[in-house]
């Protein structure tokens, strides 16, 4: 995987996946977007993304827990399925985020979660 594309269309090939947006996350702007469907608005999708985002990496208490760890990832959970943000890069650096949008009925939580690290990896090398 070397391109954005590529990145996109390897997240949208796991099972369940629904849609996936690549989101400046300072800007909130969508950089890309793969899959969704009509309800789903890039721009609206990656505003809310980095909303969402900034207020979790603001938050003393969740940006660094006492062990000095850094957010890499933030699972939202719906009752149809799950939102997967998963920064690019450390969260003191990051500015990118990948945000999959994954069926509960038809995705894995934990599969998704493990093939998309690699795609944030190949992202990250970007």
């Amino acid at each position: 995987m070397t391109g954005i594309e590529e990145c996109l269309a390897e997240a949208m090939a796991i099972p369940g996946a629904q849609g996936a947006t690549l989101v400046d996350i300072q800007g909130g702007l969508p950089i890309a977007a793969a899959g969704g469907d009509d309800l789903t608005d890039a721009a609206e999708d990656a505003a809310g993304t980095s909303d969402l985002l900034r207020a979790v990496l603001a938050s003393p208490v969740l940006s660094s827990a006492w062990t000095g760890d850094d957010i890499e990832e933030v699972t939202v959970a719906g009752s149809a399925g799950y939102h997967l943000l998963l920064l690019i890069g450390t969260s003191v650096d990051a500015t990118l985020c990948l945000h999959v949008r994954l069926d509960r009925r038809r995705g894995n939580l934990a599969l998704a979660r493990h093939r998309l690290r690699a795609v944030v990896r190949a992202l990250a090398e970007r």
